[in-house]
């Protein structure tokens, strides 16, 4: 009887988990989408794992047919994002209630047409594509244990978003640099994603390593979703008539209140700075020697 690896596993648990959550997605749930697209993402980092095992040309279309369906995503879990904050800051009373109001009418009209977007993007036809080329990635071999390369490979990928994660931190700096605290976000969700593979295939204890990593992610996750929200209060505001000063004032409420949020998650950021760089120097050194992945 023909056995998976591990990988492979891996790589149809997460297709499944995509798969599964893809018709409430496309029906509008708002879970759903973020369930979805965290799936994609979690589909696209176990891909290069398995890539000395598939065929090439398979595999390169079937990262581009994920990274697609992430993307058709992005812009609607964004709105839905800024509209939770919206009524956040809502309910704790943390900025003029009319210009909640009306920011919140201009997110709303614009999640439907991002969602038609992503509609008109992900059609079922498209998407039992992706499963069938998954399939072909995925052809089973007589391996229960993963493949020595599958585990070097899953190691390197740490090591290397960890080398990745460490340039954009001290490219940051001390100062608050929206953009770059954002590269920060990207390479420590993408560090957390390959080092969730590595724990899965071998079983190591890098749960910590995982848990903070995830931290500073969602603090730089939240500080990212503010500067969003931002700009999208920004455009509303300069969408205004210029005799309408009472809804100017009201919306740089709204903004003055978002930027000390954005201040606040940085400092603490900064707290924890040290201990994130001090965490991937641990997986890159890991990653030279070829030893597992243990947060000190």
């Amino acid at each position: 009887m023909e056995r998976t690896t591990l990988s492979v596993a891996l790589l149809r648990q997460r297709l499944v988990s995509m798969l599964k959550a893809m018709p409430a997605a496309q029906a509008g749930d708002e879970s759903s989408v973020h369930q979805a697209r965290v799936a994609s993402r979690r589909l696209r980092g176990v891909l290069p794992v398995i890539g000395a095992r598939a065929d090439a040309d398979t595999l390169d279309r079937a990262q581009r047919q994920v990274r697609r369906i992430t993307r058709a995503l992005g812009p609607v879990r964004e709105l839905d994002v800024s509209l939770a904050l919206l009524e956040e800051f809502e309910k704790k009373g943390a900025a003029p209630a009319r210009a909640i109001a009306r920011v919140r009418e201009s997110l709303q009209a614009q999640r439907v047409s991002r969602r038609r977007d992503m509609l008109d993007a992900i059609t079922p036809t498209r998407l039992d594509k992706l499963r069938k080329r998954l399939v072909r990635v995925a052809v089973p071999n007589a391996h229960r244990e993963p493949k020595p390369d599958e585990v070097s490979e899953a190691l390197r990928q740490a090591g290397e978003r960890a080398a990745i994660l460490r340039a954009a931190i001290d490219r940051a700096g001390q100062l608050y640099l929206a953009d770059r605290l954002h590269r920060v976000r990207v390479a420590a969700k993408k560090l957390r994603y390959a080092l969730e593979i590595h724990r899965e295939l071998t079983n190591s204890r890098a749960t910590v390593a995982i848990n903070r990593v995830k931290g500073q992610q969602d603090l730089l996750g939240r500080i990212h979703d503010l500067e969003v929200l931002i700009e999208r209060t920004r455009a509303v505001q300069e969408g205004l008539a210029a005799s309408n000063r009472r809804g100017t004032i009201e919306l740089d409420g709204l903004i003055r209140a978002l930027e000390d949020e954005c201040r606040e998650g940085h400092a603490r950021y900064m707290r924890g700075r040290a201990a994130t760089v001090k965490l991937c120097d641990t997986v890159i050194e890991a990653a030279v020697n070829g030893r597992p992945i243990v947060a000190a």
